[in-house]
């Protein structure tokens, strides 16, 4: 062998001991990149900040970037508190419509009573333009119906709503909300995305989005996007239907029971990286993937995934 085919084979050799030390060190870093991604997906995702209500803005002064219209920016917010204290016994039951600009939060109650505290903020580029916006935004009580409104107002509303233990709840609503911590049936339609966090109860959600995070209940979730939920126990007691259009995205801790089954187009849309994905098994329906875990078809307690044009993901929480 000459010395030039000498130093080629050596070459070669040295560059394919580089590329898997390169590949190890890319997968390891990746490695790194997905649980820290999960760990801040959950916190961001799951977490359940108080709730706190504040009714006193000051004027908005010249230069304020807190809101825009057009080029010019608004000088002046005014802003009406209003509380409504309606007995359980006066409407064993309570529906929200809210339109588009108003904000609602919803948290549960230890009093047999429902206490609504809503906030009209109007704005303007005067203290007249403002009074005028902050007239069109109110919130208005018939019966067991509240309405939210805000008709062409520049301005925005806020709701926080205390709910009485078990009370039956309906909310409709043109922007994002979020609710915590109710025992009482849910439903929920929104044209934002729908945070329902530690609820126990039937729940019904409807929303452009949804994140969740719960360990028992009824739970039907449907999504036009995308859909987040986290199960908080090693077992889920009830079931919990999660239908999205788009990424389903579940979060389990480790050592986690209850059954799964996962609907999706192709194989390749299915992605497990939870400490129990070796246990999956993966069969054809149809036109359809279905990859289940336990035994998704007559246990009691089950979780059912379907993505209709997207990819399901699952991970253990780190």
């Amino acid at each position: 062998m000459d010395i030039g085919n000498c130093v080629r084979m050596r070459a070669q050799e040295l560059l394919s001991v580089f590329a898997v030390s390169a590949l190890v060190a890319v997968i390891a870093c990746s490695s790194q990149k997905v649980h820290r991604h999960y760990g801040i997906t959950v916190a961001s995702n799951f977490y359940e900040r108080p709730f706190h209500f504040d009714c006193s803005p000051a004027p908005l002064q010249p230069g304020s970037s807190a809101f825009t219209t057009g080029s010019r920016q608004a000088l002046y917010a005014r802003s009406r508190s209003h509380v409504l204290d309606l007995p359980l016994r006066a409407a064993p039951s309570l529906t929200i419509a809210a339109e588009l600009g108003n904000i609602v939060e919803i948290a549960a109650s230890p009093q047999d009573r429902w206490i609504a505290h809503y906030c009209a903020t109007g704005k303007g580029n005067s203290p007249q333009e403002a009074d005028g916006n902050l007239k069109k935004i109110a919130m208005q009580q018939t019966g067991s119906l509240l309405t939210l409104n805000s008709p062409g107002a520049i301005g925005s509303g806020r709701l926080l709503l205390e709910v009485p233990a078990g009370a039956p709840l309906t909310v409709h609503s043109d922007d994002p909300l979020e609710i915590h911590d109710l025992s009482g049936p849910v439903r929920v339609s929104s044209l934002g995305r729908a945070v329902i966090l530690k609820t126990t109860g039937r729940v019904d959600v409807w929303a452009m989005a949804v994140n969740f995070a719960g360990s028992q209940g009824s739970v039907f979730l449907n999504a036009s996007r995308d859909i987040n939920f986290m199960i908080a126990a090693t077992r889920f007691q009830g079931s919990l239907g999660a239908n999205a259009q788009h990424q389903v995205n579940a979060y389990f801790p480790a050592g986690f029971q209850t059954s799964v089954d996962v609907l999706v187009n192709r194989p390749k849309d299915f992605i497990c990286r939870a400490d129990f994905c070796s246990k999956f098994k993966k069969d054809r329906e149809g036109g359809l993937y279905r990859f289940t875990y336990g035994d998704a078809q007559s246990g009691t307690d089950r979780i059912g995934i379907r993505s209709m044009a997207g990819q399901v993901l699952l991970a253990t929480i780190p």
